[in-house]
């Protein structure tokens, strides 16, 4: 049973699309035995071939990655971060703070060279206006559709490697070696191109919202405007320039960068049509059902997904163990994000020392998360959430007094707790890792999650991330004043006490609260080149639960997360160049420190 979706005509638009794609990429006429492929010459003639061609490039973009078996990719860029990571080290993501990087062993799972999509916008660009069918109205719109969507396949890009190939035309097998063989732009000037690509689409884009349907709109154009310029300005300030200039943003160029995201990002605000999800007095289920509530006023852009026609298995993979899901239990939460998290009393998060998490103490465990800032409750289980009409366990074993007065642990068995059954021991998958287990954007209505049947929309871009590439680009251009009230705005959304002053140390913490596990933090902590702090001769931890029934308290105790310590030199700020790539193209330099 699925929660029903807001959805709409666009959306559906959009998921026929691609379906008409996969029919066009594969038929065979069985009584001509013609082709099993459609002219590109044809394809500009015909609006719903047009409409298919740009919804494979849809397809193709970095959104979210859902490779991998039965699409355990998602967790790649939280586990890269630590926020959390995935169940096993057989599975990728878990490679992204295993693995040495080296020029010879390449980018690794972290890769993303974006030609293929970049080749077939380059394509549309150059023969949609030779059209003798479209109007001019629908060109204009298209061409604009994909420039963002070349755009944003460059940002994927430039966040990894710096500097890349700026390739703007097709490239021909007869065209000169300085074409065929581009040497890379520098990180400043594809961080340029972005933004003046942006700029020139937006003078033309319709005021008409289509972004949490899918499809790219003025104010998704504005938000990766925002972004994109927010990074640039980031890595200006607190990073170095290197190889020549192929890594790095000039100093110079700082404020210009904040003020174009402070700019963007007060459009969005000002026009009126974006606001903090905020239907539900309890803020944990606002916060839960923001992601849940599809096309609601916080979305901006979203990656659409419908279970059957193209859904997801983010509920079959993240439910925890003891309910009806196939899988389950695969995105472990390290406890260092966990203390990221502050409590709705005021206490910080790491008032709780690390040094009183042993067997000698005991803890209420309701204070101990359930007192936090709501989005922790509405994004991570821990301890006796609850989930579908039951508790979420996490504990190894039970003690107890028993007849005879002695003090007995047990592993196994269920005990009377207030005339509820309590096991004495959680489901082992729960606990094998961290017990504490990804919850945020999960369909608690879905009561069977099946591999890629979830249809949660992915919001690539939304209202809070606005809010907060405000505050920040505000705060270094000294308008205090506005990055503190827009930090209070999300504060106040989600419950939490009102700052009286800012900083640039609470930015960045409400940033990672109210973003995690979007994918952010990663890609944050490297352009703030503060991500040796969290990621370098860090040995992440977990939590082992023990469960004291005569109290009601848990014994909570630390343990190693993951087999070894994470490894972040300052050379990891960008990834290596793959040796085939600049074997293919010995014009790409590589990257320093490799």
């Amino acid at each position: 049973m699925y929660k029903r979706k807001n959805m709409n005509i666009m959306k559906s638009k959009i998921l026929l699309m691609m379906l008409l794609l996969t029919v066009f990429a594969s038929c065979e006429s069985q009584l001509t035995k013609t082709p099993d492929f459609i002219s590109e010459e044809v394809v500009f003639e015909d609006k719903s071939l047009t409409e298919a061609y740009i919804a494979n490039i849809y397809n193709d973009m970095l959104f979210i990655n859902l490779g991998g078996q039965a699409q355990l990719d998602m967790g790649m860029i939280p586990a890269a971060g630590a926020e959390h990571i995935n169940f096993a080290n057989w599975q990728t993501p878990n490679n992204t703070y295993r693995r040495s990087y080296t020029a010879a062993s390449g980018p690794g799972p972290l890769d993303y060279w974006g030609y293929n999509s970049i080749r077939d916008i380059n394509y549309l660009l150059e023969n949609i206006g030779e059209s003798s069918t479209f109007d001019e109205d629908y060109i204009l719109e298209k061409t604009n559709e994909v420039r963002f969507l070349r755009a944003f396949t460059y940002f994927q890009m430039v966040i990894r490697f710096g500097g890349v190939p700026l390739i703007t035309s097709v490239q021909n097998v007869d065209d000169p070696e300085d074409v065929l063989y581009p040497s890379r732009a520098t990180e400043q000037e594809i961080y340029e191109f972005i933004q003046a690509e942006l700029e020139d689409i937006l003078v033309t884009m319709p005021d008409g919202k289509t972004g949490a349907s899918g499809r790219v709109d003025k104010y998704a154009t504005l938000a990766l405007l925002s972004r994109a310029s927010l990074y640039a300005a980031s890595i200006g300030n607190f990073g170095e320039i290197g190889s020549d200039g192929v890594v790095g943003i000039e100093p110079g160029s700082v404020d210009a960068f904040y003020q174009k995201s402070y700019d963007t990002s007060k459009e969005l605000i000002e026009s009126g049509l974006f606001s903090l999800y905020n239907k539900h007095d309890d803020k944990m289920v606002n916060f839960t059902q923001l992601f849940l509530d599809e096309g609601n006023d916080e979305v901006i852009f979203a990656e659409v997904f419908e279970p059957i026609v193209r859904g997801h298995s983010l509920d079959n993979l993240a439910t925890p163990a003891g309910f009806l899901s196939t899988w389950n239990s695969n995105f472990p939460v390290l406890y260092d994000i966990v203390e990221q998290f502050d409590f709705v009393d005021g206490r910080k998060g790491t008032d709780i020392s690390r040094d009183d998490l042993t067997a000698d103490n005991s803890w209420d465990i309701h204070d101990f998360f359930g007192n936090r800032d709501p989005r922790f409750r509405a994004s991570v289980f821990y301890p006796e959430s609850t989930w579908q009409g039951g508790l979420v366990y996490f504990h190894s074993s039970t003690f107890y007094t028993n007849e005879a007065g002695e003090r007995v642990q047990a592993t196994s068995g269920t005990f009377d707790r207030n005339g509820e059954a309590w096991p004495a021991a959680c489901h082992p998958r729960n606990a094998r890792n961290t017990a504490l287990l990804l919850r945020k954007k999960l369909d608690e209505s879905n009561l069977e999650p099946i591999s890629g049947r979830s249809g949660q929309d992915f919001y690539v871009f939304r209202f809070g991330e606005t809010l907060l590439n405000f505050a920040e680009a505000a705060f270094y251009l000294g308008k205090t004043g506005e990055a503190l009230d827009a930090i209070n705005q999300l504060r106040d959304r989600a419950g939490m006490p009102l700052l009286t002053e800012i900083s640039e140390d609470a930015i960045r913490q409400e940033r990672q609260v109210e973003l995690a596990f979007e994918s952010h933090r990663f890609w944050d902590l490297i352009r703030w080149r503060i991500a040796p702090q969290y990621l370098d001769g860090v040995r992440t931890k977990g939590l082992v639960f023990n469960y004291d029934l005569d109290t009601d308290k848990y014994i909570i105790t630390l343990k190693n997360a993951e087999g070894e310590e994470r490894t972040f030199g300052p050379e990891r700020y960008y990834l290596p160049i793959s040796l085939s790539l600049i074997a293919d193209n010995p014009n790409l330099v590589q990257n320093p420190g490799y």
